[in-house]
């Protein structure tokens, strides 16, 4: 019988870029700096000034929205590129508007040229995740007035019980906006104190409101480790878990504030050699890059989007052909690892079955060869030649061992190799 692992998909190493302090119009950052400093004038008036607010002209020129513009520009671009990721929708951004109710005096044509682009550009590529509420303020759910806790400051600890009634609430105003959600993105330490209890509480929050089951959230970087794809709370006979995404770099590209210009060399090297990816790519683990929607934008100037169009073409030159990674979005990863870890691979004389409650597309094993050919539920696949050639629907000979290729649907799956 032949011995079977599951690989990464396609034998690809899977990138992702996270898109923090998003959302229709509102420019939060704008919105943040202000209420932190009105805030820490009122609670904390001998605290030092923060490095963000050593020069007041940086603050006061950071501009109060994004246009829509150039979110379908930045999207279009992105789609092109192949590029996929996650996107916050932040809900209730500031807690100066909200997304269900029109944006208020943010809303009319911008407003719902914005929703169009949500939809139409960035949702194919991109997951939208609220940022909770607010990103700045803890807000009252029963009078969705603001309170002096902060979000991703001070509410690092919060009481488990209220939870999953405010992750919920989250999920509930995008739902209500029409914007389908997979995931959340934890503003700053969100849940850090308590991260059993916060992955619980997003689970459960997912399958009331969206009736999703197998979720994921974001709330790690590790910029100086190698990143993973933690699983909590799996029940496989359910097809029931939740996954960690965890990021592997800084934001290199024009920072949270908006005017902290970065570089790709950051990320990857002209020469390909130096930078946080080229380790984690040639140990194949998950590379998610972190970044920042006001860093883009840039006050205009659009520096961060130059950054990310230099690390986009390192990362062509690096993988010319397409064999080496994979962009995927962040519910994709978790699909995947899910699929991965929790499927059951049974042997058989001729193959293997797997058996799983977590279907994934790009679904790879590899076998003991050699063979003369791969049957998938009874149908013959083609060979791939090469790995660049290496599809979903294919599978790929190399010396003793043959990698197969397809979308894992739930049930179980047939793979018989032809001696």
């Amino acid at each position: 019988m032949p011995e079977a692992a599951a690989c990464n998909p396609l034998l690809r190493t899977p990138l992702s870029i996270i898109i923090d302090d998003s959302c229709p119009v509102v420019n939060l950052t704008y919105y943040w700096m202000h209420q932190r400093k009105a805030w820490k004038k009122k609670f904390h008036p001998d605290a030092p000034a923060d490095k963000w607010e050593r020069d007041p002209a940086l603050v006061d020129a950071v501009p109060p929205t994004i246009p829509s513009d150039f979110a379908r520009k930045w999207g279009e671009w992105c789609g092109e590129e192949g590029i996929r990721g996650k996107f916050s929708f932040i809900p209730f951004p500031a807690g100066v508007a909200r997304i269900d109710q029109g944006m208020g005096e943010f809303g009319g044509d911008e407003f719902d040229a914005w929703m169009e682009v949500g939809r139409d550009v960035l949702a194919p590529n991109f997951d939208l995740t609220p940022e909770m509420l607010t990103h700045s303020h803890v807000v009252d759910l029963e009078t969705f007035e603001l309170t002096d806790e902060w979000e991703q400051g001070e509410w690092v600890d919060p009481p488990v019980e209220p939870l999953t009634d405010y992750i919920a609430t989250a999920f509930q105003l995008l739902r209500d906006a029409g914007i389908e959600v997979e995931g959340v993105t934890s503003p700053g330490a969100f849940g850090k104190k308590k991260e059993p209890q916060h992955a619980r509480a997003v689970l459960d929050a997912a399958m009331r409101v969206n009736g999703v089951t197998r979720p994921f959230y974001f709330l790690w970087v590790k910029s100086d480790e190698d990143p993973d794809v933690p699983i909590w709370y799996a029940e496989p006979e359910k097809g029931i878990a939740i996954t960690s995404i965890v990021g592997c770099t800084g934001d290199w590209f024009g920072g949270w504030t908006g005017f902290d210009a970065g570089s790709a060399d950051r990320f990857i090297t002209e020469d390909l050699a130096g930078g946080r990816l080229p380790p984690i790519l040639a140990k194949e683990l998950p590379c998610v890059l972190v970044s920042h929607w006001a860093g883009y934008y840039f006050g205009g100037d659009e520096v961060g989007f130059d950054v990310l169009k230099e690390l986009k073409r390192r990362l062509d030159a690096y993988d010319p052909d397409g064999s080496k990674t994979i962009w995927m979005k962040n519910s994709e990863i978790g699909h995947y690892w899910m699929a991965r870890e929790l499927s059951e691979i049974t042997p058989a004389a001729d193959g293997v079955t797997v058996t799983t409650r977590f279907p994934t597309e790009n679904f790879t094993l590899r076998l003991d060869g050699p063979a003369r050919g791969v049957r998938v539920d009874g149908k013959d696949i083609t060979e791939a030649g090469s790995r660049a050639a290496f599809r979903s629907g294919k599978y790929l000979a190399e010396g003793d061992d043959v990698y197969v290729a397809f979308d894992l649907a739930e049930g179980e799956t047939k793979v018989e190799l032809i001696r």
